[in-house]
C-alpha cells in the first residue's frame, strides 16, 4: 500500500465519520424535511439541509480561492458543457418518488441502518444492488443510453466552456463569487428564519459539519494529497480506482461497495465511495450510540416491504441516471454551482413532492378503512 493513498483514503475516512456524525444527530434528510413541511408548514428539518448546501457552497468557494483546485474537474464532471437536461429531470423525478416508497434516501437510509432499522437495511441493498447493475454492468449501455443520450444540449456550440452559473451568465471570477455568496447568503437566511439558532442550535452544527466536510473533500481530493495519491497509482500495475478530484455522493458508490465485496482482498477496489459509505455509518453508529437511539424496528406488513424493495431500485437507478443524488447533486454539485444540479435537485425535490401528495391523499381516502401512514423518515 502506498502511503500517499493510504493518507489520501485516512483523510476520506475521517471526513466521512464526521459526515456520519453530524447526519445523525442532527436528523439531516430532505425527504423529512419536505414531508414536515408539506403536513405542517413545519420548515425546521428541511433548514438543516438547505443550511448545509449553503455552507458547502461557502466552503467549497473557499477551497477553491485558497487551494486554486479546478472544479471543472470534478468526479462525476458537474460543470461539463455537455448539459444532460434529460438524465437530471428523469433520473432526479424517479429518485425523488423512489426515496419517498423507500422511506428515505441512500444517506437517510444508511443512518437508519445504525439505528436498528431492518427496512432501512433492505432499501440499503436494494439500493447498491440498483447502482451496482448500472455502474458495473451493460444495464445503462443497453436500456437507457439508446434514448436518453439525445436528451442532451452541448453548451459550446453556443460559445459556453462549462455549466457553472457564472459562465452561462457570461461572467468571471468576480460574477461566481457574487453568485457563491448571494445563494448561500440566501439558503443561511431562509434557514435561520425556520431554524432559529439559540434553540436549534445541534441543527446548525450538524448543518455546518456536512458543509465544511463536503468542501474540505474537494480539497483533500484536488489539493496536493490528491496529487500525490494519483502520481502513485500511475505507477502500479493495478492501479488505484476512483482517484480523483470528488466530494460525497452515496448513491454510486453504495454500488462501489458491492464491487468490492467480491473482491475484498483487492485494495485498488477501495475507492472514495466505499470510504465514504463505511465511515458515514462509523460516524452514525457512534453518535447512535452516544445518544442511545437505538431500537429494533421492522415492518409488519408485506405491502411495506414491496414498497420498500421497489423505491430502493427507483432510488438505486434514477440516481445513476441523474448522476448524483441529495447529496451528490444537493449538496457537492451544487457547492460547484452547477447547473444541472440545481436541475437535478429540483427534479428529485418534485418527484418527493408529488409522491409525498399522492401518498397523503390515498391515506385520507381509506382513513375509514384503517390506512395508516408511517412517521416522516
Amino acid at each position: 500500500m502506498d502511503p500517499a493513498i493510504t493518507g489520501y483514503l485516512s483523510w476520506v475516512l475521517v471526513l466521512s465519520i464526521v459526515f456520519g456524525l453530524a447526519a445523525q444527530f442532527s436528523r439531516f434528510c430532505l425527504l423529512g424535511g419536505l414531508s414536515s413541511y408539506q403536513q405542517s408548514r413545519d420548515g425546521r428539518r428541511l433548514a438543516v439541509y438547505l443550511a448545509a448546501i449553503g455552507v458547502a457552497i461557502l466552503a467549497t468557494t473557499l477551497m477553491q480561492s485558497v487551494s486554486g483546485i479546478d472544479l471543472d474537474n470534478t468526479r462525476p464532471m458537474y460543470r461539463s458543457p455537455d448539459f444532460a437536461w434529460g438524465r437530471y429531470l428523469i433520473g432526479g423525478f424517479v429518485f425523488g418518488v423512489g426515496m419517498v416508497l423507500a422511506r428515505g434516501c441512500p444517506v437517510r437510509s444508511l443512518v437508519k441502518v445504525t439505528q436498528g432499522n431492518l427496512q432501512a437495511l433492505l432499501a440499503v441493498i436494494v439500493m447498491a444492488l440498483g447502482a451496482y447493475a448500472m455502474t458495473r454492468t451493460t444495464l445503462y449501455a443497453t436500456a437507457f443510453l439508446p434514448w436518453v443520450g439525445n436528451l442532451s444540449t452541448n453548451l459550446t456550440s453556443f460559445g459556453i466552456q462549462h455549466q457553472d452559473l457564472s459562465s452561462i451568465l457570461g461572467g468571471g471570477r468576480g460574477l461566481y463569487l457574487t453568485l457563491a455568496l448571494g445563494i448561500s447568503a440566501l439558503l443561511l437566511f431562509v434557514s435561520w428564519r425556520w431554524l432559529p439558532l439559540c434553540a436549534n442550535w445541534l441543527g446548525w452544527l450538524g448543518a455546518l459539519s456536512i458543509g465544511v466536510v463536503v468542501g474540505l473533500a474537494f480539497w483533500v481530493t484536488g489539493g496536493s494529497l490528491g496529487q500525490a495519491a494519483s502520481d502513485a497509482a500511475e505507477m502500479m500495475n493495478n492501479p488505484q480506482q476512483g482517484l480523483g478530484l470528488q466530494s460525497f455522493t452515496f448513491s454510486a458508490p453504495m454500488g462501489d461497495v458491492v464491487y468490492y465485496l467480491q473482491r475484498p482482498t483487492t485494495f485498488a477496489a477501495i475507492t472514495f465511495g466505499v470510504v465514504a459509505v463505511a465511515g458515514l455509518l462509523l460516524g452514525s453508529l457512534i453518535s447512535t450510540l452516544v445518544r442511545r437511539e437505538f431500537q429494533w424496528s421492522i415492518p409488519h406488513s408485506w405491502q411495506e416491504w414491496a414498497r420498500t424493495v421497489i423505491g430502493s431500485l427507483m432510488v438505486g437507478i434514477g440516481s445513476v441516471l441523474a448522476m448524483g443524488c441529495t447529496v451528490g447533486h444537493g449538496l457537492s454539485g451544487i457547492s460547484t454551482l452547477a447547473l444541472g444540479s440545481f436541475m437535478a435537485l429540483a427534479a428529485i425535490m418534485a418527484g418527493a413532492w408529488i409522491a409525498l401528495r399522492i401518498e397523503r391523499r390515498w391515506v385520507s381516502m381509506c382513513a375509514p378503512a384503517g390506512c395508516t401512514i408511517p412517521t416522516s423518515p
